[in-house]
């Protein structure tokens, strides 16, 4: 049996016959398609003259501008003299420097006023077939198209529009100032920020694969920051046993080498330094990393350091003769007492500054003041007192199980 195909009510028909046969009517409705914030600035523009109604239909965004202020006032009218005079309306886009890209998009993408609009003919070219398909996206879309331009550039702007055309940004997705700092950073490795990535952004790089390695590149930053923010005293000093040499990893240059020579996470061992337990030691054998070696206060005797842990490669459990060189070592270091943290804030402050002082210079004031309260946020150090010895072996408690002495200690920090 055939299904009955559906058809409309006489009323629905008629309602639908009056949107399409009434340009009044329908232009009415576009006006109010744009955000409630704008829509009485579009209407009255709208009202002046049919050609300004008449942009409601045709070019939503050049009737925005002009409402909105954008460009100088030599450039809004001309754009409105080529409209009274019957001209194109690329002429009147030319006239105002609104980008003729702009035409595609519907009411519901202008939710702010804009700024500077990228109007280079290549990136004009690619972001056409970049637009969301649904209207409610159009808004935060452009948004973050813009913004991403201003923050880095139009290779980042054009990956941000690829990516974000089919769903809103999810609120577990890092902030995209933050995102297009990391990826500016990757055009210029002769900074620290640039020196400091793991992998480089590119254009095809998926959004994952870029959030795993903007994750990896703020531990290094929050590691760099810590490591100039700590003055420690030497506790231990380097030596060598049984054919071993062991150096302490003292600068992020050394923890970056040393993690990717491991292929481990000591470069993201920022908060255990924080904490004041943790010297780390590097094993080489002929100037080559054979383990790692992380040194704490004892549990018992605060005043005597102890194996946290000793790994190989890839977390990889170290070989006897590299723990009877460890242990000869550590035997023939001089006893005193762990030294104090002392945490400077200056010092944090200073190598911040230094951090992102190229990046900041690049971005106009207002994105340069978001972005400075964002980094801020998420780069600052954990107010903490110097604290005594046994007081840190009470948080090396905490943060390690116990176990019998002299044997291998504490989670696996350095995987």
């Amino acid at each position: 049996m055939h299904r009955k195909r559906p058809t409309a009510s006489r009323q629905s028909l008629k309602r639908a016959a009056v949107v399409v046969a009434d340009p009044d009517a329908r232009r009415s409705q576009l006006v109010q398609s744009f955000h409630t914030s704008f829509r009485r600035q579009v209407g009255e523009i709208a009202s002046r003259a049919a050609c300004l109604e008449d942009l409601a239909e045709t070019f939503p965004g050049l009737l925005f501008a002009l409402a909105t202020g954008y460009g100088t006032v030599e450039s809004r009218r001309a754009a409105v003299a080529h409209l009274a005079a019957g001209s194109r309306l690329r002429e009147a886009a030319q006239a105002l420097g609104l980008p003729w890209w702009m035409r595609r998009l519907p009411p519901q993408a202008f939710n702010r006023r804009l700024a500077r609009v990228p109007d280079d003919p290549v990136f004009s070219e690619r972001i056409i077939n970049l637009m969301p398909s649904a209207q409610a996206l159009s808004g935060n879309w452009l948004e973050r198209v813009l913004q991403a331009h201003r923050s880095c550039n139009a290779d980042f702007a054009l990956w941000v529009a690829k990516h974000d055309r089919f769903r809103a940004p999810l609120a577990t997705d890092p902030a995209l100032p933050y995102v297009a700092a990391w990826a500016w950073f990757a055009r210029h490795p002769d900074t620290l920020g640039g020196r400091l990535l793991r992998r480089p952004w590119s254009p095809g790089m998926s959004p994952r694969r870029a959030f795993d390695e903007l994750t990896a590149w703020r531990k290094r930053v929050r590691l760099s920051l810590t490591l100039a923010s700590l003055n420690r005293e030497p506790w231990l000093h380097d030596g060598s046993a049984l054919g071993y040499q062991i150096v302490e990893l003292r600068e992020i240059g050394d923890f970056i080498a040393e993690s990717e020579a491991m292929d481990n996470c000591l470069d993201a061992f920022a908060e255990k330094l924080e904490a004041g337990i943790s010297h780390v030691f590097s094993i080489r054998q002929n100037g080559v990393p054979v383990a790692d070696l992380e040194i704490g206060a004892h549990l018992i005797d605060p005043s005597l350091p102890t194996i946290v842990q000793l790994r190989g490669p890839r977390n990889k459990r170290a070989s006897p003769q590299i723990w009877r060189a460890a242990y000869a070592w550590l035997g023939g270091q001089p006893l005193r007492p762990t030294p104090a943290l002392v945490v400077n804030s200056a010092a944090r402050r200073r190598a911040w500054r230094a951090l992102w002082k190229p990046y900041l210079s690049i971005l106009e004031a207002a994105d340069r003041e978001c972005f400075e309260r964002l980094a801020k946020e998420l780069d600052k150090l954990r107010g903490r007192r110097s604290r005594s010895p046994r007081a840190r072996s009470a948080a090396a408690a905490m943060l390690l199980p116990q176990q019998a002495e002299g044997t291998e200690t504490g989670a696996d920090a350095i995987r």
